[in-house]
């Protein structure tokens, strides 16, 4: 061992000091370094957040496959895994993952004193989309996502697989998904070039007629929201003031990085560039498209803008590396630090409670052990979850008065006022945010015309 520790030594050991998460100095957990192996001795007591810790450890211990040990310091410690180096550097990596640690510090804690803004977004997107979609299965239309992600961007000539991503703005394999259902539907076709490894797509008579039967009832209905409500031209103009300062292109319905992802542009493994233009964490397949001046003035309907200022929204909130806007609005702020039952959990997210769901490999939940089927499990937030959840309400705020520096306090003003009258004439029971994905889903359910 060189004098100088690896690097991935000295960041666990940084990591270390965050289990437990109340740990004083005197039982901070350690790293044991053997010659041809490592021990991470923990010490925890008999306090819920430390109770939480030993789960989500115990959980990261058997996911990188390592084993009970006694610490071979002779020193005290509540539990000890014995690790090889990779497992240690993934040992490292998950407990790092599942802490505060790659976060920052929120803004003071605070209450909703009013609905969040993009509660607000959400609610008109969802309304608008439920009333397009009202009888589309009789009126041979397709979903508002389909249209405004995949049939608005393609040419009757056709273009490439990688110019239909750029257009729509979709992850790749978002666009492979959706682009095969399409095809089996008859409304797209796809071309091998000639010589490539890529094909072409196009749309067929058939997808061409659909198209246009979808852009017109989304014009009927923003002329019946027009009717309907005093506010809408106003909030129309303002959100199209806004859109047009955004530095990128973004999908004209808010949309997930995959089937299987929620996150919009699928996590931070490619880091965030301050710019300009300022780009977002992104994983590798999220298509980055720099607006030019010509896009910004195009005409845009109702739906794409407030997607693509929620979706704006989201980016600014996400980039504070503050927890997922989305996961938070739906689940966090519900799970409180003693945690809820497995049965309880299931009507937020669909948690499985086999180590295999969203929540439990991205590390937002530690769960008492046990079947899948028992559903008086506890779930408790971890640290991680703790912190997005009690940033939510004060972070919002602060991401709404960057808005109003950003784009003009008259315009947001406007918009936030627009929203709150028109929101005062919908159902109640309104999701805080959308669904990003299930219009990805692989059975053909979003896109069947008949039911």
């Amino acid at each position: 061992m060189s004098h100088s520790s690896p690097k991935w030594i000295d960041a666990l050991n940084q990591t270390l000091a965050y289990y437990p998460y109340s740990a004083k100095k005197r039982r901070r957990s350690r790293l044991i370094i053997r010659v041809r192996s490592f021990e991470l001795a923990f010490s925890f007591n008999q306090s819920l957040f430390d109770h939480v810790d030993a789960l989500i450890v115990d959980f990261i211990a058997k996911r990188v496959g390592a084993k009970t040990c006694e610490p071979s310091d002779g020193r005290p410690a509540s539990v000890c895994y014995r690790c090889d180096e990779v497992q240690a550097k993934n040992f490292g990596r998950f407990l790092a993952y599942a802490s505060t640690s790659l976060m920052e510090t929120p803004p003071p804690i605070t209450t909703h004193k009013k609905t969040p803004f993009s509660v607000l977004l959400t609610h008109a997107l969802t309304e608008f989309t439920r009333e397009y979609e009202s009888n589309i299965s009789r009126r041979g239309m397709p979903r508002l996502e389909v249209l405004c992600n995949v049939l608005r961007v393609v040419p009757k000539q056709g273009i490439t697989q990688r110019e239909f991503e750029q257009r729509a703005v979709l992850a790749k394999r978002s666009a492979r998904v959706v682009v095969r259902h399409c095809v089996d539907l008859g409304w797209l076709k796809l071309q091998k070039v000639p010589g490539e490894r890529t094909a072409t797509i196009s749309l067929t008579d058939e997808g061409d007629v659909i198209r246009l039967r979808g852009m017109r009832r989304v014009k009927r209905v923003e002329s019946l929201w027009s009717q309907r409500h005093d506010a809408f031209d106003k909030l129309k103009s303002n959100l199209e003031t806004v859109v047009r300062r955004f530095e990128l292109e973004l999908p004209h319905y808010v949309t997930g990085y995959g089937p299987a992802d929620e996150s919009l542009t699928g996590g931070t493994f490619i880091p965030a560039e301050e710019g300009p233009p300022k780009i977002p964490g992104r994983g590798a397949e999220w298509p980055v498209v720099v607006r030019e001046g010509n896009s910004r003035n195009q005409a845009s309907s109702l739906p794409a803008l407030l997607s693509q200022t929620l979706t704006q929204f989201v980016l600014d909130y996400e980039a504070e590396r503050l927890g997922r806007l989305g996961l938070t609005a739906l689940f966090f702020q519900h799970l409180p630090d003693e945690g809820m039952s497995l049965k309880s959990a299931r009507q937020f997210q669909p948690i499985t409670g086999n180590g295999k769901s969203l929540h439990e490999r991205h590390l937002y939940v530690a769960i008492e052990p046990g079947k899948a089927s028992d559903g008086s499990r506890m779930v408790y937030p971890t640290q991680k979850t703790r912190l997005s959840r009690d940033a939510y309400a004060s972070h919002l705020a602060s991401i709404e008065s960057q808005w109003q520096r950003r784009y003009g306090k008259e315009v947001m003003s406007n918009i936030r006022n627009s929203l709150e009258t028109i929101d005062k004439t919908f159902p109640e029971e309104l999701p805080e945010y959308p669904n990003t994905t299930i219009w990805m889903l692989p059975w053909y359910r979003p896109f069947k015309l008949q039911r």
